[in-house]
């Protein structure tokens, strides 16, 4: 008997220690959406109330949920981490760099009673794509900035951070083999609106990383120096277009002006005069316009003969061509 309790005892030691060491990898790229697998256990029914919690390294709660009648509920979750119903697990949206480590996934069977836990340890892995990242840090002197400038997606190596304002070299305080750079800057030597940028040379590769930074306007002063520069974006770009349309015009224009040059015109007064004769019949001749010789013949004849006069009228037409 009391053998049979010793070898249970070690058996469930066993499980334990398994459920507590033995880790699953999880690898996916900065940037994806990871999923944490932590199913129900095989003896699940519907009666049982089951609370779940998820820790990262030991540390806080990520996410708390319960499951019951196979459905989650009160999910108290951090920013980007989200329960995954089916398959029932943890989602981690937009992983980074810092989010690779250990989490567990602790289940306690709440109801029916008695309690029991089961945990269950996977390894996230992150695949940084090799970049720098530059950003502003919260500083408790308001006349005071300070940026971190960090190289990702490499092993420590040495790292050569240099920091410039255009073409000035702004100096900082380098750390030896460390992949992060900071440099702080009080006035009165930075100004709202300015543009930083950070340079890293890793040495591993000699392969040079740069990345800028314009620091936000908090002032009266420079939020007018931003409208004014938008205002003056704005009418330049209308200007802009007005010379496009004018010039689209002008182009049309001397195009239509091409194309009536091209055609002939006539718009010519043209003079003419005409000069024709009419004949006229004059059936009662005078006796004066009678020859002597032919008196014989007029008393002679029954029938008078007619005389033909011609007389000659000159017309003038104008007209256009």
């Amino acid at each position: 008997m009391f053998s049979e309790k010793l070898l249970c005892f070690f058996l469930a030691l066993a499980f334990c220690y398994s459920t507590n060491t033995s880790a699953e990898d999880v690898t996916v790229s900065s940037g994806d959406t990871a999923f944490l697998p932590c199913p129900l256990p095989l003896d699940y029914t519907d009666i049982m109330k089951i609370g779940v919690k998820w820790e990262k390294n030991g540390g806080p709660t990520l996410c708390s949920y319960f499951i019951e009648k196979n459905e989650t509920h009160d999910n108290n979750c951090r920013p980007r981490f989200k329960v995954n119903t089916e398959p029932l697990g943890l989602n981690i949206a937009s992983v980074e760099s810092s989010d690779a480590g250990l989490y567990k996934c602790s289940m306690t069977k709440l109801i029916p009673p008695p309690s029991e836990e089961i945990q269950l340890t996977l390894r996230l892995k992150v695949n940084v794509v090799p970049s720098l990242t530059l950003q502003l840090m919260n500083s408790t002197n308001v006349s005071c900035v300070e940026l971190l400038c960090s190289l990702q997606g490499f092993s420590p190596q040495q790292v050569n951070f240099t920091w410039n304002r255009a073409t000035q070299l702004l100096h900082h305080h380098p750390e030896s083999r460390s992949m992060n750079s900071i440099l702080t800057l009080c006035k009165p030597n930075w100004t709202e609106g300015e543009t930083l940028t950070c340079h890293a040379s890793y040495s591993h590769n000699h392969t040079l990383y740069s990345k800028s930074i314009t620091l936000p306007c908090n002032s009266v002063g420079c939020k007018v120096e931003e409208t004014s520069l938008l205002i003056i974006a704005i009418i330049s770009t209308c200007a802009g277009l007005l010379f496009l349309v004018l010039l689209g015009v002008a182009i049309f224009k001397c195009k239509k002006r091409h194309a009536a040059n091209g055609s002939a015109y006539y718009n010519n007064k043209i003079y003419e005069n005409f000069t024709f004769s009419t004949a006229t019949i004059n059936p009662n001749p005078s006796p004066q316009n009678a020859q002597p010789g032919s008196r014989y013949n007029i008393n002679s004849t029954t029938r008078s003969i007619p005389q033909t006069i011609r007389q000659t009228q000159k017309e003038e037409c104008i007209y256009e061509n």
